[in-house]
């Protein structure tokens, strides 16, 4: 069986808080969960280090200028950490999951467009040991998209702002790592001054374009969930097949890819036999040729920090 990180209750409810605003000040939330505020850093602290939590900055990917989201299949042979830190030092892979089947790791990669995509997926397959055959699935479309702290998107990508300047753009790619960051911080970083620095974040996260948020790594914190991706092959009837994907609550995200499978979807089920039960349930779907599924076996990069949105007008 899969071991399982705990967390306590004081834990949760920190990760909860912080999930509603990933900004709170320390000495707010301690009040709340009857610590200090060195006592919540303290915490924070050790579940960022063990690599169940990350506090991050949700932003439309398309405002930094990723109008492209690859899924990338990896075999791969060698210590698992040592891909895990490979892969983490790569601001563009957005999640990577450890697998079981067809292929040993699945990754999310985000992208300027196809030429970076490729080039992106080529640096991780030429450069980091132990890493063989790959397999891309590029996205072309989202038709359902809820997982944890990425709410969903339908229809094309947001446009780039045009109020947003250099500055702007230079304070959310900031932001989006470490949404707690202080103003003197990004100052700092920046080499602009506070004031302007302090009013233009503030401005960021008041109207939206930023969201602080919490990402826990569900596979390893709960106990009563089974993910997986799962690769679909679409014939026949493919429009009711898809609009019976999304319907199914047990599938939190449903893509349109270009590549061997129509469909690439994610998985969160109860148990290995509610995984079972919903195979099976695809299967028979109208419009639905084949079907192959990689249970996670551990979560390597957490969600990194994209939102997709419905689109305006």
């Amino acid at each position: 069986m899969t071991q399982r990180y705990e967390l306590d209750a004081q834990d949760q409810a920190i990760v909860g808080l912080l999930r509603e605003d990933g900004r709170a000040p320390l000495a707010r939330i301690g009040e709340q969960v009857g610590l200090s505020a060195d006592a919540v850093r303290a915490r924070m602290a050790r579940l960022s280090g063990d690599g169940v939590l990350r506090v991050i900055g949700l932003v439309d990917p398309a405002v930094l200028g990723y109008d492209v989201l690859g899924i990338v299949g990896l075999r791969y042979r060698g210590p698992v950490e040592r891909l895990r830190g490979a892969l983490n030092a790569n601001p563009q892979v957005t999640f990577a999951a450890q697998t079981i089947g067809a292929y040993d790791v699945m990754c999310e990669v985000a992208a300027r467009d196809d030429a970076d995509l490729a080039d992106v997926v080529q640096r991780i397959a030429g450069t980091v040991e132990g890493v063989g055959d790959h397999e891309v699935w590029r996205q072309l479309d989202v038709a359902k998209w809820e997982s944890q702290g990425r709410p969903r998107r339908s229809g094309p990508p947001a446009p780039r702002r045009p109020e947003l300047d250099d500055l702007d753009v230079a304070l959310l790619r900031l932001l989006v790592d470490n949404p707690r960051a202080s103003f003197r911080e990004m100052e700092d970083e920046l080499g602009v001054p506070y004031w302007v620095v302090r009013k233009r974040a503030q401005t960021l996260f008041r109207d939206g374009t930023i969201q602080a948020t919490a990402m826990v790594d569900r596979v390893s914190t709960d106990p009563v969930i089974m993910m997986a991706s799962v690769g679909i092959t679409l014939g026949g009837s493919p429009e009711a097949a898809l609009d019976a994907l999304v319907v199914l609550p047990e599938l939190p995200i449903v893509t349109l890819t270009a590549g061997r499978f129509h469909v690439v979807a994610e998985a969160a089920c109860g148990s290995a036999r509610d995984l079972a039960a919903l195979m099976r349930r695809i299967v028979a779907l109208d419009g639905v040729r084949d079907l192959t599924v990689l249970p996670y076996a551990r979560v390597l990069v957490l969600p990194r920090p994209w939102r997709f949105e419905t689109a305006a007008g």
